[in-house]
């Protein structure tokens, strides 16, 4: 983990792990931590570079934190699902209909047995092959 030291306050940024696919940059508040934004992991360097940039600003230190696509889905699963649920059919078969064009675009192209058959695991679950 790299502390960063500005005028007046921290940043502190936790390295991505090669499994992270998302970044959360939280605020430290009297009551504890509090998720201010999550990007993908593409952006950490930019999510430092801004942390950085407003830590003197703030009140309490700034965090960087790496995370995997479970802790993320596993984070916001009820806000997921209620926007799920809030979806027409219509959307919600266009939604349906681009996830299995992903995943069998995924089962076709990947280089990686594991993903490939993790792809082919979904499209099964999804009732789209036997």
């Amino acid at each position: 983990m790299a502390v960063i030291r500005t005028k007046r306050n921290i940043v502190c940024a936790l390295e991505p792990l090669p499994e992270d696919r998302f970044v959360q940059t939280l605020l430290g508040t009297p009551s504890g931590q509090r998720v201010l934004s999550t990007h993908p992991i593409a952006d950490y360097d930019a999510s430092v570079a801004w942390a950085v940039a407003m830590a003197d600003q703030m009140a309490h230190a700034i965090t960087i934190m790496p995370i995997t696509t479970q802790e993320h889905l596993d984070a916001n699963r009820e806000r997921l699902a209620r926007g799920l649920a809030a979806l027409s059919d219509q959307e919600r078969n266009g939604l349906r209909q681009v996830a299995i064009a992903s995943m069998q675009q995924v089962a076709q192209d990947s280089r990686d047995p594991k993903v490939r058959g993790d792809a082919l695991t979904l499209l099964h679950d999804m009732r789209t092959i036997q």
